[in-house]
């Protein structure tokens, strides 16, 4: 690639510096609405409103998922209570019907014994069903969590990668900006470079202004007539009387 040394080009483009240096405004402008559009994109307001619903979601989940897991600890200490319940029933069953015990009073307490049993057989069976419906409904809280929590992953997905992509198209716009700021400020005079520098510091950014009808299109102020009659030259660059801007001819 040809090498050209800054003080040629800026010699060769010296005619030119009106353009130049509105450009370079313009460009500098362009890269300022493109930093508040990357700092202020609805996506990401939109990217943290689901992250934070997402968390909420996943810990609710987690929650039913405890209690579901809690419901089934509890039907399986019922079951178990039961069969044990079961057995000691027909263990005395068969004590009380095997004919090997005459005694009436004993016999009396075995059926007693049995009685008491099955009462309380009956109160688990009825809590075990208790248990079962619990834990239907807490499944299907559980289930439409779990959906609800797939369907926000999902959602969330697609707003993250639209934001990257837009964060990307925005980088890039943003860095051809920079190449071309690099180059044009090759092209313009050191002189110039260092006054619109210190203007667009103290003019919130805008240094360089259009004048037409003899207005400046920065500060809205009319310059005298005897001003904009010596402006001839659409190349140079003019001041503002009132603003001190950079003046380039429309």
């Amino acid at each position: 690639m040809l090498k050209v040394d800054p003080g040629v080009w800026q010699m060769q483009n010296k005619d030119n510096q009106a353009a130049l240096i509105m450009e370079l405004q313009e460009v500098d402008s362009q890269e300022e609405v493109l930093k508040k559009e990357l700092a202020s994109l609805p996506e990401r307001e939109e990217l943290h409103g689901l992250e934070e619903e997402l968390t909420e979601r996943r810990q609710s989940y987690q929650v039913i998922e405890g209690k579901v897991k809690e419901n089934q600890s509890r039907q399986k200490r019922l079951e178990d209570e039961e069969a044990l319940l079961e057995t000691k029933i027909k263990r005395e069953e068969n004590r009380l019907y095997s004919g090997r015990i005459t005694n009436p009073k004993e016999l009396s307490g075995i059926e007693a014994e049995v009685r008491s049993l099955k009462a309380k057989q009956d109160q688990i069976e009825t809590q075990i069903l208790i248990c079962l419906e619990e834990g239907e409904g807490l499944r299907k809280e559980s289930n439409q969590l779990s959906q609800s929590v797939n369907s926000l992953e999902r959602e969330t997905q697609k707003v993250r990668e639209r934001l990257v992509s837009r964060e990307s198209d925005l980088r890039s716009k943003m860095e051809g900006l920079g190449q071309r700021r690099a180059e044009l400020r090759m092209l313009i005079l050191e002189e110039h470079l260092q006054l619109y520098d210190k203007l667009r510091v103290e003019k919130g950014g805008l240094a360089v202004a259009f004048l037409l009808d003899e207005v400046c299109r920065g500060c809205h102020m009319t310059l005298p007539a005897y001003r904009v009659d010596k402006m001839e030259d659409r190349t140079a660059i003019y001041r503002c009387d009132f603003c001190k801007r950079l003046l380039v001819l429309k």
